[in-house]
């Protein structure tokens, strides 16, 4: 027993001593675009005429305001009013790569900035 005890630890150290990692390249064989959608916003200025009362300032001038009958009417202004509105749109934008390559039936994936030719690994035995 003790001899087939001492077998299996010394088959056991061999090959943990064998074991081992190896970096290899692989080729790639398909590289797929990754694309994002975005939504773009131009803002756009918006302008419109409204009329308005001017404020009554009893130091006006007799041309600011008119009296009819004794009652003060105010001038009547057009104002210009704006705003900011916003044009929006879809635009794709291309973000990276999925490169793929193959490692005997294992097919490894690797996301980058460009296409790849090769994806390096590390194979452990």
């Amino acid at each position: 027993m003790k001899k087939s005890i001492a077998a299996l630890v010394a088959l056991g150290l061999a090959v943990s001593l064998q074991a081992g990692e190896v970096k290899c390249d692989f080729p790639v064989y398909k590289s797929e675009p990754i694309w994002k959608t975005v939504i773009k916003k131009i803002p756009k200025k918006q302008c419109w005429d409204e009329e308005q009362k001017s404020p009554v300032d009893f130091k006006a001038s007799g041309s600011d305001i008119c009296k009819t009958e004794g009652i003060v009417v105010a001038k009547k202004c057009t104002v210009t009013k704006c705003r900011t509105v916003y044009e929006s749109y879809e635009e794709k934008v291309l973000v990276g790569y999925k490169n793929y390559a193959k490692c005997g039936c294992a097919v490894m994936t690797k996301i980058s900035n460009c296409k790849l030719d090769k994806i390096s690994a590390t194979v452990n035995y």
